[in-house]
């Protein structure tokens, strides 16, 4: 008999897992990210069978009735039929869903009411939830294009200014020190690695260890963030009526310039969230028994 859920929230550098009963979270996983613009279907199989599988017992794997995967680069029908195809490929007898890593967010936030659910963690996007469902969403163009506000964004405006010396020599002593790259290295980890975005974005996290020590990269992060809402919440009427929730790592460790920044702009912020996937494994306890 099928008695549980497997949840599963994933960006492009991380995959948080959660099996669920209609009662109880019963186990949570972490994986690498899994994005089927950057993987292949073969690659997601042998992730799952090498970092999750492990983790669940038989019995555990018998008793998965319903996989709900929300994940970075499902917005289209293509990669969402992909990610159905892969996941039956580990539990066959299970019913399988798959949707983009907004709809996470807007149930994580918001649960059965309206808002603005906004994602900002190694990339961004946002959407207006009406309570069942996504009614508009932003256009998101990727880490080449677009992703602004996001951890990637900020380590783009970051090595940017770093690269053309915009930056106090004590920040550049500081990179020097800690990743032991010269400014030829990491153009090169950037222009001739093919996971590029997950190289920029590692320089988020040295940005926020040393936000309040230099001005300059508390600019930098108000930048992401002005640029954010220019093209991720002003867009929609809603947003001067609907309360704006976050996800995310970035959102979580800047939320204090998050907050100003939104307030400099005329927005309030309802709540950030750091792991989507709590906010989702109370949803799908509740709503576990319901056909799909």
């Amino acid at each position: 008999m099928f008695e549980l859920a497997l949840v599963a929230d994933s960006g492009s550098t991380t995959t948080n897992w959660a099996l669920v009963s209609a009662s109880a979270c019963l186990k949570k996983v972490d994986t690498t990210g899994i994005n089927p613009y950057y993987l292949s279907q073969e690659e997601i199989v042998a992730l799952l069978r090498k970092e999750l599988l492990p983790a669940f017992s038989a019995e555990e794997q018998r008793q998965i009735g319903q996989i709900w995967f929300y994940g970075a680069g499902c917005s289209t029908e293509s990669k969402r039929q992909l990610l159905r195809e892969t996941l039956r490929t580990i539990s066959p007898d299970a019913a399988i869903f798959a949707d983009h890593d907004l709809m996470a967010a807007a149930k994580s936030c918001c649960g059965e009411g309206k808002g603005i659910a906004c994602i900002l963690g190694t990339g961004s996007n946002s959407c207006v939830y009406d309570g069942k469902t996504i009614k508009k969403n932003a256009i998101s163009l990727g880490y080449f294009l677009g992703d602004e506000g996001s951890g990637t964004h900020i380590g783009k405006l970051f090595l940017t200014a770093l690269l053309k010396k915009r930056l106090p020599a004590a920040v550049e002593k500081l990179v020097a020190e800690q990743y032991q790259l010269s400014p030829e290295e990491i153009l090169n980890r950037i222009y001739q690695n093919n996971k590029p975005n997950r190289f920029i974005g590692q320089f988020s996290p040295f940005v926020s260890q040393h936000l309040n020590e230099f001005g300059e990269l508390q600019m930098i992060v108000r930048q992401s963030f002005h640029d954010f809402i220019r093209e991720f919440i002003a867009i929609y009427p809603e947003s001067e009526s609907y309360p704006i929730y976050f996800v995310g790592s970035v959102a979580y460790h800047f939320q204090e310039i998050l907050c100003n920044t939104l307030t400099e702009a005329g927005y309030g912020l309802q709540k950030v969230i750091r792991y989507p996937i709590d906010g989702l494994v109370s949803y799908h306890q509740q709503h576990l028994n319901e056909a799909f």
